[in-house]
């Protein structure tokens, strides 16, 4: 993987707007700009060309909102107050396709997916005013249990193509083909249409590092595209489809930072997970970022759902531990919160119909007899703790889905020892309370498993040297 050294640049304010001034916009400032407007909701946006103009708004939302109530009919979020999300979650001003003729509209898949347009600023995904913040016709959204990525704050986004529409999976329906039936854990997965485009601004002291877009070109292909931002938030280039490594330095310290590669991404997006890693009722179901309203009902009002969203909204997930994105409200239990972090950083992997870890289950909803770790052997190595356990109720330190993720990643291990074993490079230590915690108190023996679907499969162990 090359190594990148950016040259140190001065310090300066992202934005040209007042800080201030872009945390009050939020996301009613995203509907006042028209997104639930005809031409939003079909994701045409500005013209190709030389790139549109809007009014510029762009900036961070303030996380507000809360647990309880928040939407009416729907069902507030859980745990979803919080800090105010960095890198510019909302913003206005959305600028045309780029040069190169790679898009045809803004913010689009390029025509060819092995040719990505080279600046960010022509992908007509950032604001042309704020090149910091996102488009207009990006629609922000938060998650309540988000996927940890080293620490970085996170703002999120997505564009849907002309016409298109979310499609939520509703398990009660048999035409879904849900395994599990109505009680399925994929249920309120949401399936985005060809030519989405997913918006994902990674940040450290309020400098983006990386503006990560993944992109649906057809029925069997996404394909996602890291762009790295210069120091001086001027300007953000396409990574090398190898990935790359930065010392990134953001004025208040310098972050070493790896750009996953494009073979990479598609190791955690894979189709079993549904590609998309966040996006699902119970995880969307929260008050949007500038607590107007819940926040699937703000995607509803856009017009942007092909079905109907069932309602009552399935319950919030829970927030694991207080982050950019809130705080587990004060009822969670601990199995609550541990769940839902193994759902959110592992279940995309970890779950029976995965070629390669079908042999646990992490998905919320599947009870824990059913999960394939209480009491079984490793699947592969044992980290040299012999007699350890997949999961060993009551000892953490015995207990391989603790170790790996407090183990050290060696990308050049056959076998790395760290989970997740790849995008992601600093331990979790909030993570590893939170599952230590379970199952610090659990107690055995372990439960048989209730379902012939459950992913149970005892396997030799190799000792580790």
């Amino acid at each position: 993987m090359p190594r990148i050294t950016l040259p140190l640049l001065a310090p300066r304010s992202p934005c040209g707007l007042a800080v201030g001034a872009l945390r009050v916009l939020g996301i009613s400032a995203v509907l006042a700009l028209g997104l639930a407007s005809a031409g939003c909701s079909s994701g045409g946006g500005n013209a190709s060309g030389s790139g549109g103009s809007g009014s510029g708004s762009g900036g961070a939302s303030s996380g507000s909102g809360g647990n309880g109530s928040g939407g009416a009919s729907s069902g507030g979020a859980v745990g979803t107050g919080g800090h105010a999300s960095s890198g510019g979650a909302t913003g206005s001003g959305g600028s045309g396709s780029g040069s190169g003729g790679a898009t045809g509209t803004a913010c689009s898949p390029p025509a060819d997916k092995n040719q990505p347009v080279e600046k960010l600023s022509d992908t007509g995904c950032m604001s042309a005013q704020t090149p910091t913040a996102f488009a207009s016709i990006v629609v922000p959204y938060s998650v309540n249990s988000p996927l940890w990525s080293d620490g970085a704050d996170k703002a999120r986004g997505f564009v849907l193509p002309a016409g298109g529409k979310i499609h939520v999976k509703n398990c009660a329906d048999s035409s879904e083909n849900c395994d599990g039936g109505a009680s399925d854990p994929d249920d309120g997965k949401w399936v985005f249409p060809v030519g989405t485009v997913m918006v994902k601004n990674f940040a450290f002291d309020d400098k983006l590092l990386e503006t990560r877009l993944f992109v649906r070109h057809d029925a069997d292909t996404w394909v996602g595209y890291s762009y790295a931002w210069s120091e001086d938030q001027k300007s953000a280039t396409i990574v090398p489809a190898s990935g790359s490594e930065v010392m990134f330095n953001t004025g208040s310290r310098t972050v070493d930072w790896h750009y996953p590669s494009r073979e990479n991404c598609m190791k955690c997006h894979k189709p079993t997970g549904g590609s998309t890693l966040g996006p699902e009722t119970a995880q969307m179901n929260r008050m949007a970022d500038d607590g107007s309203m819940n926040q699937i009902d703000m995607i509803k009002q856009m017009g942007l759902f092909e079905n109907t969203v069932p309602t009552p909204y399935k319950a919030a997930m829970v927030t694991p531990y207080p982050s950019q994105v809130g705080s587990p409200p004060s009822s969670a239990t601990v199995e609550q919160k541990a769940r839902a972090y193994l759902h959110a950083n592992c279940a995309f992997c970890h779950r029976p119909d995965d070629p390669d870890f079908f042999y646990t289950d992490m998905r919320l909803g599947v009870p824990f007899a059913d999960m394939g770790i209480c009491g079984q052997d490793p699947q592969k190595s044992d980290l040299g703790v012999i007699g350890s356990k997949r999961l060993d109720p009551g000892k953490p330190m015995n207990s391989l889905m603790w170790l790996r993720m407090n183990a050290a990643l060696d990308e050049s291990a056959r076998e790395p020892d760290r989970m997740p074993p790849l995008a992601s490079y600093v331990v979790d230590p909030d993570g590893l309370k939170v599952v230590g915690d379970w199952i610090s108190g659990l107690s055995g023996p372990c439960p048989d498993p209730t379902s012939l679907l459950a992913p149970v499969r005892q396997a030799p162990v190799s000792h580790a040297p």
